[in-house]
């Protein structure tokens, strides 16, 4: 797919990977729908944006594990642009002491980080449909392929990412939608910031792994844009080894 003309939703896309690939999606010519919790830095980004005269984006307070706010991205696309070809489930978090501090706060990474992903994918196939076929995005991580033993919750839900990718495979043959995976290290964003500061264990794997840069992460998102064969896969981004396109990672894939 070209990316030229095309109407791109991004949840979690006023910092981090998501302002980035909104950055550059628009300066490929896509027009963005713009979703997030923080309203400052999605006013500010579109404002950045949208320069000339021309509107190129506009964003929409979104809480992703609110079905109604989902809705609301997928409204605004259609009526202030005209559709969606292009759907990035980027919105993620990560919290320390998510599981061993006894509490039940690990059900909030469950639902940003897979439930919503599920239900964006959801909804969004219905859109997608009508414009003959489109492209769904989910940001899973390194961690959807290895232990994490200090968030072992944030592992789960990434797990659950490129699991739910690769299991939408078939989409592609019923009704042209391609649905992939990025998959990257650490990434030098707030998010991780604050874990560093938060849990030591992460220091050391930094110190270990060092950053991704963030422009890597961009380029495996436009790949899954224009490469029509990238069908169910994710590309993993590491600091040590070059992107990889992951197609099949778990052993004894099938049906059962």
């Amino acid at each position: 797919m070209q990316i030229k003309n095309k109407i791109v939703i991004i949840t979690g896309g006023a910092n981090g990977i998501g302002a980035a690939l909104a950055r550059r999606l628009v300066l490929e010519g896509a027009q963005i729908v713009i979703g997030d919790i923080d309203k400052k830095s999605g006013q500010e980004l579109t404002t950045e944006l949208n320069q000339n005269n021309k509107v190129n984006a506009t964003f929409v307070f979104c809480d992703v594990t609110n079905t109604d706010h989902l809705c609301q991205l997928i409204d605004t696309a259609q009526n202030k642009f005209g559709g969606i070809d292009i759907i990035c489930n980027n919105a993620g978090i990560a919290q320390a002491d998510e599981f061993y501090d006894q509490t039940y706060n690990w059900i909030n990474t469950i639902d940003v980080n897979l439930n919503a992903v599920i239900k964006s994918t959801q909804l969004g196939i219905q859109f997608l449909k009508k414009r003959g076929g489109g492209v769904i995005i989910n940001t899973a991580s390194i961690a959807g392929f290895h232990p994490l033993k200090s968030m072992p919750i944030y592992a789960a839900s990434k797990y659950g990412v490129v699991g739910f990718t690769q299991s939408l495979r078939d989409l592609n043959d019923t009704d042209k939608i391609r649905v992939n995976a990025v998959a990257p290290e650490f990434v030098d964003t707030r998010l991780l910031q604050r874990l560093v500061k938060a849990l030591p264990t992460v220091q050391q794997l930094l110190e270990e792994f060092g950053f991704v840069p963030i422009e890597e992460v961009i380029d495996a998102f436009i790949t899954i844009i224009q490469d029509d064969k990238l069908v169910g896969d994710t590309i993993m981004i590491s600091t040590k080894n070059n992107s990889q396109i992951i197609s099949n990672p778990f052993i004894g894939s099938s049906d059962g």
